[in-house]
This record gives C-alpha cells, structure tokens and sequence, in this order.
C-alpha cells in the first residue's frame, strides 16, 4: 500500500459516520430539479428502495405484504407517486427519505388483504 494512501484511509475512518442517507427534503428537491443528474439520483434512489424490499420480500426476510406495488407499474409513475406524496406532505419531509418512499407507495398501492 502506497505510503500516502495509509494516511488518508486512516483519516477517513476517523471521520463520523451519519445515518439515514438523505431526507425528504433532499429527495424533493432532487426529482424536482432541472439538472438531468439530479433527477436521476431521484430515480435511482426510488428504484434502489423498492429493489431492497421486494428482495427482501422474496427471500421471507420481509412480509408478503410489506410493498405490493401492481406488475405493470412504471419506474417513472413509481417516482410520481413518491414525489406527490412528498409535494402533499411538506410536514414529513425532514424525515429520512429511506421509510418516505414506501410509505408513499404504501399509501398509492394499498395490499389487498
């Protein structure tokens, strides 16, 4: 290992570790911006939810029931759903961003019991 590497890896996990990623604040403001990058962070971050729960649904590790978002819905009408509820929800957006997105699909997808 090079021997300006060691310092800085060192320095690095020295440095605070922050949970929750990002909030519904920053989530908003992301799938509203102008800048196409932006935007696609917002879509990916959705996607990459929705990926982890339905994994974690297939392996038992989550309920049946936990996310029962319909077959033909798109990536692009999922992002929607998120972004509505986070423009009708002003009041729960400073919370993590990571239970935001399927409580809004929770909400527009409702499981049939």
């Amino acid at each position: 290992m090079s021997a300006r590497l060691l310092p800085a890896l060192l320095l690095i996990g020295c440095l605070p570790a922050q949970a929750g990623f990002d909030t519904g604040n920053r989530l908003y403001e992301d799938c509203r911006s102008p800048n196409y990058f932006n935007r696609g962070y917002c879509g990916g971050y959705v996607t990459g939810i929705i990926d982890t729960i339905e994994s974690l649904q297939s392996r038992g590790v989550l309920p049946a029931d936990a996310l029962c978002i319909p077959e033909a819905s798109t990536k692009g009408q999922l992002v929607d759903v998120v972004l509505k509820y986070l423009e009708q929800h002003p009041e729960r957006r400073h919370l993590e961003s990571g239970a935001l997105v399927p409580e809004a699909l929770n909400l527009a997808f409702p499981c049939k019991r």
